[in-house]
């Protein structure tokens, strides 16, 4: 039965003119290229590998004589390439996924504008009087580019294709910048899509994180804001809108309860479930005593976001701009969930992390 039920991907085809080379499969799920599979191809230059799937989209890599073809996983699926091994890594064919298609588009466009930009850099070093003229194409060039890789995550942020996008480079260098902020949105789109519908994935936490990493330097750059780490003797107020539409601010609770609990989450979560009964025990337990809870969701899906929130007892509001939003930078969120606990009469905000924590933090400010 547990045969049966294996989820498997295989990889088939050919490579001409290879015989007596190795191809290699290889995983990049670690960072790094682990060899999964390989295989001496012979004057035919057949092969067929076959993996098990992975739980999330992950991606892989073909390798022949230091020439790559990359492409994703995201199901089980038979994918079907042929190339000839003097033109690898540009002629090769692969059908089977639309995630692999898009992807080959990625890589041709990627591939057209790094020989653009390495021709003006060429001509820019050669043509001293025409360096305003040859940097303005190459900024427009880049512009372009950029055009078409937000449309094609537009179509789905939550895609393989996406998160491919965000980590194309050219020269070594990443094409968008999580610390430039238009390159931001583009970044910030891939990282709700994946953060929603794969929260478990080690790639959306990454994307997360670097998106609050970036967006916590802009904002410490553009501002001077209290530094949230373990304990601080100040809060910074949020002004967000509940799910009736009222305006609901931290200060406000902070000023009609003795302890306030912050709570940064996400609904659509396997988490959140759990999470919010436990804070309901402790709501139940505390409030008479002086608790009051904000929470504050980065849920994309607003109307799944009221729903869920209806039925909570506390101030429940929703951060439009998501793992964007200005507030997790201030607050240097960079896990969900994270609360802080803020006490009335001193301002001290205390950071938890761990949910068994909160009680006792609770405790000691009632």
């Amino acid at each position: 039965m547990t045969a049966c039920n294996k989820r498997e991907f295989t990889i088939e085809g050919r490579v001409t003119d290879a015989d007596g080379q190795i191809l290699y499969l290889e995983s990049l799920a670690s960072g790094q290229p682990e060899v999964l599979e390989s295989v001496a191809l012979d004057k035919e230059g057949s092969f067929k590998f076959t993996q098990e799937a992975p739980q999330y989209p992950e991606f892989y890599q073909l390798r022949l004589n230091g020439l790559l073809v990359h492409f994703a996983i995201d199901s089980t699926e038979t994918l079907t390439f042929s190339a000839r091994a003097t033109d690898f890594a540009d002629g090769y064919e692969l059908t089977g996924s639309d995630e692999c298609t898009k992807m080959r588009i990625v890589t041709d466009e990627s591939g057209k504008l790094k020989k653009r930009i390495n021709e003006l850099s060429r001509a820019i070093e050669s043509k001293s009087s025409q360096v305003d003229s040859l940097r303005q194409q190459a900024v427009q060039a880049l512009a372009e580019y950029k055009k078409k890789m937000f449309n094609l995550v537009l179509e789905n942020p939550a895609s393989a294709t996406s998160y491919y996008i965000v980590f194309q480079e050219i020269n070594g260098d990443k094409i968008f910048d999580p610390y430039n902020a238009e390159d931001r949105k583009l970044i910030a789109a891939v990282a709700t899509g994946f953060d929603m519908r794969y929260p478990e994935s080690p790639r959306s936490k990454q994307l997360k994180e670097m998106t609050l990493a970036a967006m916590a330097s802009d904002w410490a750059e553009k501002q001077e804001i209290p530094d949230i780490e373990a304990e601080t003797a100040s809060y910074i107020d949020v002004e967000l809108y509940d799910q009736l539409g009222r305006k609901q601010t931290l200060a406000e609770q902070v000023e009609n309860n003795k302890v306030v609990l912050l709570s940064f989450t996400a609904y659509q979560t396997e988490y959140s479930p759990a999470y919010n009964m436990k804070l309901a025990e402790l709501y139940k337990r505390y409030k008479s005593r002086g608790l009051g809870i904000y929470q504050i969701s980065f849920d994309a899906d607003e109307q799944a976001w009221k729903v869920a929130a209806d039925n909570l007892p506390w101030v429940c509001v929703r951060d439009p701009q998501t793992v964007y939003s200005s507030y997790a930078s201030m607050y240097n969120v960079k896990t969900l969930p994270t609360c802080f606990v803020i006490d009335k009469n001193d301002g001290v905000v205390k950071r938890i992390e761990k949910v068994v924590e909160i009680e006792s933090a609770i405790q000691s400010r009632l």
